[in-house]
């Protein structure tokens, strides 16, 4: 197979992509350099198919703001008629972050494509004429009436409003001929998270990323740092590994309990393992409880796993 020179560019090592650039007149290694194709790592890219909405489920400093603002970007030059909702947890979250931040809007467009701002009207518009408007979550009835093509959604963990801005955004979206969202957030169990999970390989799309894949775009040293602060721990395997750690309200063996109990190998050989399964009554009832358990050769019990599962028949 045969490549063209700017798949054979993003698919070469740094050296060689470095010789290539000395080679290029300045204004066309600034527009490779604001490529996004080339820039962005293969998860930072919107994946393919058909879906409508996009969860960025990512560790901090991932970088999931530079893609949303990239997605948002490359939508907004593409298409002259795109009607673009930036919604953050606050208004002034909005602006500061998806807007104004070292990651924003204003910050990665190029020159040649750079948007218009009026902070005081909420509103980036494109040289093309495409319109970006900022919402915050925490009135979800400010998103209530006007009428989107495309939205992002920033760190949907901590919306105030939660599930009443998603639902007003997600109503918006009926301009053009394929509406879509990307939703970006650090993980955390909320409702609007975990409805959003549920959906994953139906109309959702869920790309998930550590901290550690941008590695070389953080300042030298923080990653083995926090890696060393709190790898291994719930709080490191939620900010930086980017796991959704559910926790039941009212549960009788918290999370931070099991993280206290948890071992890597059990001493000894398992004596007895043993696997207890708990039917439900119906398909549509309660879930099925299978948990495999052993006790080990110091005489303590470990669990080995939970397999339990929902709405499935015997």
């Amino acid at each position: 197979m045969q490549l063209s020179d700017r798949e054979w560019l993003a698919r070469a090592d740094a050296a060689q992509q470095g010789a290539m650039l000395k080679l290029l007149t300045q204004g066309a290694a600034e527009r490779i350099a604001a490529d996004w194709d080339f820039v962005a790592r293969p998860g930072q890219r919107a994946p393919a198919g058909d879906w409508r909405i996009w969860l960025m489920m990512a560790g901090r400093g991932f970088g999931k703001t530079r893609a949303g603002a990239e997605w948002v970007r490359g939508i907004a030059e593409a298409d002259a008629t795109a009607r673009i909702a930036l919604v953050g947890a606050s208004l002034g979250e909005a602006r500061a972050v998806m807007v104004e931040g070292e990651s924003g809007l204003l910050s990665i467009a190029p020159h040649w494509a750079r948007p218009a701002y009026a902070p005081a009207l909420r509103r980036l518009t494109w040289p093309n004429g495409a319109v970006a408007m900022l919402f915050g979550a925490a009135d979800p009835e400010g998103l209530r009436g006007p009428q989107f093509s495309h939205g992002w959604a920033d760190e949907i963990a901590k919306w105030a409003g939660g599930e009443a801005a998603w639902h007003n955004l997600m109503m918006g979206l009926r301009l053009g001929r394929d509406p879509r969202v990307l939703a970006t957030t650090t993980p955390r169990p909320v409702p609007l998270v975990r409805s959003l999970m549920a959906r994953d390989g139906d109309d959702v799309v869920v790309t998930r990323g550590r901290t550690a894949d941008n590695e070389a775009n953080l300042a030298p040293g923080f990653v083995a740092a926090m890696t060393a602060g709190y790898g291994g721990t719930r709080l490191g395997r939620q900010e930086l590994d980017g796991e959704l750690i559910e926790e039941v309200e009212g549960a009788l063996w918290t999370r931070a309990l099991i993280e206290q109990c948890r071992v890597v190998h059990v001493p000894g050989a398992l004596t007895r393992v043993v696997v207890a399964v708990d039917p439900p009554a119906s398909v549509g009832g309660d879930a099925c409880g299978i948990v495999v358990a052993g006790v080990g050769g110091d005489g303590r019990a470990y669990v080995i796993a939970d397999a339990s599962v929902a709405g499935v028949r015997p």
